[in-house]
């Protein structure tokens, strides 16, 4: 097997089994590609200081001698933008939050934001997947650190309702209002075919108003991909968007991504009423065309070989919201490639378009432009580099020149495998009304991982007052753990 195709190959399915890569393990950030910018989805303001914050996750770092543990942190926003200065660092061994840090946990492989207990700030609930639960291995655990004056501080644990049918229990999180009740939700998924909805409100004695069970239409071969939540139909409701590969016909070899969402009912997700979807690794929710109704945005890294929804180099599908809900069948609002109009760069194999998308109305003019990573991306002879489009609004037939750290003012140099754009995040840190960029080159420096932090403006992303930071600037070692897996806003 070529070596570049090999890397992308073992990158891909990480987002769905966690494989081995280069001597650790390396999520592209499947489960957590944030629905930023969606006029119904959650805020992270930890402090409540009126400005957005932002955590990221390194969730294979080493914590106190323990390999791939794992931890998350918060930069705080200011009116320059994003300030390492101002941060939260947590890991299972601080003080106050459940658990230890032990070998292989993942702590930070999944979050989500949302005030789940009422009291006025953001809160942050952190999946360790891969946390063994007293006998059971890799049973993982949920466990939200709540949001304060001061930031982040403390924890509760967030129980697993069933123990005994699955392991990975905190694999994916999402935050939404699913039954309309005013209080925000928890979807929680699981290494198997099953999610759950851990009912608002959360308090800190660990007590919430109960579960909801929900189970994909077929076998989830590798557990569930990706989940976000956002309202495609209007009613105030949050409806439920997941993915996940299922096997072809017995008779055939190889797998499809799938996806299916649920609305918001009155009693939670109707599960009855699942509405099928294109698969992927990677999903956003947010208004697009402006009609008030949020769109479904899914990316999908993997090739035609390995998946057969797949693509040469990646694709994202965009299905439109509606009073009904998500219309999808045959004809998606679009579906871009590195071939379609408009798209800067060419579509080349394995480039991994579509490793992360975000969407949020950067310049003001009532349309959701359309962040998308292009995480394997060549840039000269560097491999692997990757870059980041961001697509115009309404038609996403237009959008600005790439975004890379070849790009004039965008800190740092290209360099082989730094995965630039493995996530990004549109979301508003400096309260000028105009979502800022941020980006993750999860590979950085041979897997420490780094953000690049933009602003946006009435012009669109600018690279004015562009700041870089990576785990030194917060205090913590310098070492591989994949600093900026997940980013959440």
């Amino acid at each position: 097997m070529h070596k570049r195709h090999q890397h992308h190959l073992r990158l891909a399915l990480a987002t769905a089994t966690a494989a081995a890569l280069t001597g650790g393990l390396l999520t592209l950030a499947a489960t957590t590609a944030t629905a930023a910018g969606s006029t119904h989805a959650y805020k992270a303001d930890f402090n409540g200081d009126g400005y957005g914050d932002v955590a990221f996750a390194a969730p294979y770092a080493k914590v106190d001698g323990k390999g791939m543990a794992g931890y998350v942190a918060v930069v705080y926003g200011s009116s320059t933008g994003l300030n390492p200065a101002k941060r939260t660092v947590v890991s299972q061994n601080t003080t106050g939050v459940p658990g230890t840090a032990e070998v292989e946990d993942g702590f930070g492989r999944a979050l989500a934001v949302a005030d789940l207990n009422g009291d006025g700030y953001t809160d942050l609930a952190v999946g360790a997947p891969g946390e063994d639960v007293g006998t059971d291995v890799d049973g993982g655990s949920v466990t939200v650190l709540w949001g304060s004056s001061g930031g982040l501080k403390n924890g509760t644990t967030v129980k697993d309702p069933a123990a005994s049918a699955h392991d990975q229990w905190g694999r994916g999180l999402t935050a939404g209002d699913f039954n309309g009740d005013g209080r925000a939700d928890l979807a929680v998924a699981t290494g198997s075919s099953h999610a759950y909805v851990v009912k608002g409100r959360f308090t800190a004695s660990g007590t919430t108003g109960g579960t909801q069970k929900i189970t994909l239409p077929e076998q989830a071969l590798f557990g569930i991909d990706a989940m976000k939540a956002g309202d495609t139909n209007g009613d105030k409701k949050a409806d439920l968007v997941l993915t996940y590969r299922a096997r072809l016909d017995s008779d055939r070899s190889g797998s499809w991504s799938k996806g299916v969402a649920y609305l918001g009912t009155a009693a939670g997700p109707d599960t009855a009423a699942g509405r099928p979807l294109n698969g992927g690794t990677s999903i956003a929710l947010g208004d697009i065309n402006g009609d008030g109704y949020d769109e479904i945005a899914l990316g999908n890294v993997f090739a035609k070989e390995d998946d057969h929804s797949g693509s040469l180099g990646g694709k994202v599908t965009v299905i439109r919201g509606s009073a009904g809900g998500p219309v999808n069948g045959d004809a998606p609002m679009a579906e871009l490639t590195q071939a379609s109009e408009g798209v800067p760069g060419t579509d080349e194999e394995n480039d991994g378009f579509g490793g992360s998308v975000s969407i949020a109305d950067v310049n003001g003019d009532g349309y959701g432009e359309l962040a998308i990573g292009v995480p394997f991306e060549d840039i000269g002879t560097k491999e692997d580099t990757g870059t980041t489009v961001v697509m115009a609004g309404w038609s996403l037939t237009g959008g600005r020149s790439p975004i890379s750290q070849d790009t004039y003012g965008v800190p740092g140099a290209p360099e082989s495998m730094d995965y630039f754009g493995s996530d990004v995040l549109l979301s508003d840190v400096n309260k000028d009304g105009h979502p800022d960029f941020t980006v993750a080159a999860t590979f950085e420096d041979e897997g420490v991982g780094a953000i690049t932090a933009l602003l946006g403006s009435s012009g669109g992303i600018t690279t004015t007052g562009a700041r870089s930071f990576g785990p030194g600037s917060l205090g913590q070692s310098r070492t591989y753990g994949s600093f900026g897996t997940n980013l959440i806003g």
